[in-house]
């Protein structure tokens, strides 16, 4: 490590955006978590489908997060000498170039309103066109019919300040604006607006014709990481001082990028709000015949990209919030293992999560959430251990798609997120998946890729082999038999077709 300039008296920062709370965590040189501050946002359901949040409420909680940090020391504020950003990805909105007030709500990565306008473009032959140059699915996951949308229905575009005066982003695109004044995002986050040509890393103007959106109402795309990439801070930010932003990623490659998956064939998933399973396929894009997607792990400025496999699953940590919040089933988190604890793996009930459709390797946004197979003896417990099981079996639908597509067995996967915390699902992924899954101890795994990147932009390390951070894990080995695995999961896959186009329009 570079202990020049006295580096262990300093501090990085990192914002955190993700699709429920907003957290800034501070890091010493050394990639210690000197203090980490979080405050939930909140989501609104406008229609059925419809998932949105306010812009403003999610910079006023960063604000709020990063000032008490800096409140509880004026110190830190001298001594913080970087910052970076991971965001929830895809989620979109508009706002005014003028002062960078929001003129939309934020279109939330889970929202469905766009799905008939996906089923038109699929049957209108764009599905391969999209593909190839994006690496993506056609989806309203992704961003593109999300803007398309936005530009259709905002009443503001149509006023006669549109094309000078409105811009649009995603989350991270827009706090850099606030925060710099400069429209940027950063190539993750601009490979899954399904406007991105991955191989030549431009914006598509065949794509953007397709939505007929103008590119000068997008952001200027940047490498993720890189000295002073995306410009410094204003003196009236929260951080009142100019501080060089030198990373910004979407939250899954951070975490990828978090974990050290540096080599090609490394994976991990993350198990959040959603779940995803990502893998680095190196400097050469890798295309899925079984239903995943490509797109871009991350580029160090003056450098190739690195791209990745990725299997995304819309629902897991929110599967277990609805059942909380709305069915009432625990009164908290903590609560899952010892309710569903000592229940065997049961061949009839299965849920599946389909709350905002199924993701890969399906890409079905017509799917229905379904429990079926309960009986009058079913109680909460057994409801609880069929959702985290839920999220064992897509991560098992996708590991078969990787396995497909590769030829090879997987090895262990490392994991993180809020649902790892559960030391019981943890287990009962090993089960269903046949796989060691290695746990993460750091909770902070997202933000500590945001802190690499930083740590390489500064010189902190003079590359990824120097990096050295204390990383404690757990490990978590199957202990049921193949043949109780393939059974059950047979059995899920029988639940998944009773799921499928559920929701289609008669």
């Amino acid at each position: 490590m570079n202990e020049d300039m006295g580096l262990k008296q300093k501090y990085i920062g990192v914002m955190d955006l993700g699709t429920t709370s907003v957290r800034f965590i501070l890091f010493d040189p050394k990639g210690k978590v000197v203090s980490c501050k979080q405050k939930e946002i909140g989501q609104q359901y406008p229609e059925p489908g419809r998932v949105e949040e306010k812009p403003q409420e999610i910079l006023e909680s960063l604000e709020q997060v990063a000032g008490d940090t800096l409140k509880n020391d004026p110190e830190i504020l001298d001594r913080l000498i970087a910052l970076g950003i991971c965001n929830q990805r895809e989620s979109v909105m508009l706002w005014d170039r003028k002062d960078g007030k929001p003129v939309s709500r934020l279109i939330v990565w889970q929202d469905r309103r766009t799905a008939a306008r996906c089923k038109e473009l699929v049957d209108s032959g764009f599905s391969s066109t999209i593909k190839e140059k994006t690496g993506l699915a056609v989806d309203p996951y992704f961003s593109a019919t999300k803007i398309e949308w936005l530009l259709n229905n905002n009443p503001i575009i149509n006023s006669p300040g549109y094309g000078k005066d409105i811009i649009c982003g995603t989350l991270d695109s827009w706090i850099i604006y606030r925060l710099t004044g400069n429209h940027y995002t950063d190539i993750s986050n601009a490979s899954r607006t399904m406007l991105f040509n991955i191989n030549d890393r431009t914006w598509d103007r065949e794509l953007l014709d397709i939505f007929n959106i103008p590119e000068a109402f997008l952001p200027l795309v940047k490498p993720s990481l890189g000295k002073d990439l995306f410009g410094y801070t204003g003196t009236s930010s929260v951080f009142k001082r100019k501080i060089p932003i030198c990373c910004v990623m979407g939250d899954q490659q951070a975490s990828l990028f978090g974990h050290r998956c540096f080599s090609k064939g490394q994976l991990k998933c993350t198990f959040g709000t959603g779940s995803f399973l990502v893998s680095n396929t190196g400097t050469e894009r890798f295309d899925s015949s079984s239903g995943l997607i490509s797109t871009i792990f991350y580029q160090q400025e003056g450098k190739m990209p690195h791209y990745a496999l990725e299997g995304s699953i819309y629902n897991t940590g929110s599967t277990l919030k609805w059942l909380k919040d709305n069915m009432g089933l625990f009164k908290s988190y903590e609560a899952i293992d010892k309710m569903a604890e000592g229940i065997s793996y049961q061949s009839r009930l299965y849920l599946v999560p389909a709350l905002t459709g199924l993701g890969a390797p399906y890409w079905d946004p017509d799917a229905g959430a379904l429990l079926i197979g309960f009986d009058r003896s079913t109680s909460p417990g057994r409801i609880i251990r069929a959702a985290l099981e839920s999220a064992a079996f897509r991560t098992r639908d996708i590991i078969k798609a990787m396995e497909t597509d590769s030829g090879t067995r997987l090895g262990d996967i490392k994991i993180d997120g809020g649902v790892s915390r559960s030391r019981l699902f943890c287990q009962i992924l090993a089960d269903i998946t046949g796989k060691k899954i290695i746990r993460s101890m750091l909770e902070e795994t997202t933000s500590l890729g945001i802190f690499l990147g930083i740590g390489l932009a500064e010189g902190i390390w003079k590359n990824k082999k120097d990096i050295n951070i204390e990383d404690k894990s757990e490990v978590f080995e199957p202990r049921i038999s193949k043949g109780t695995r393939d059974i059950i999961y047979k059995n899920w896959k029988r639940a998944v077709g009773r799921s499928r186009e559920w929701n289609r329009p008669e």
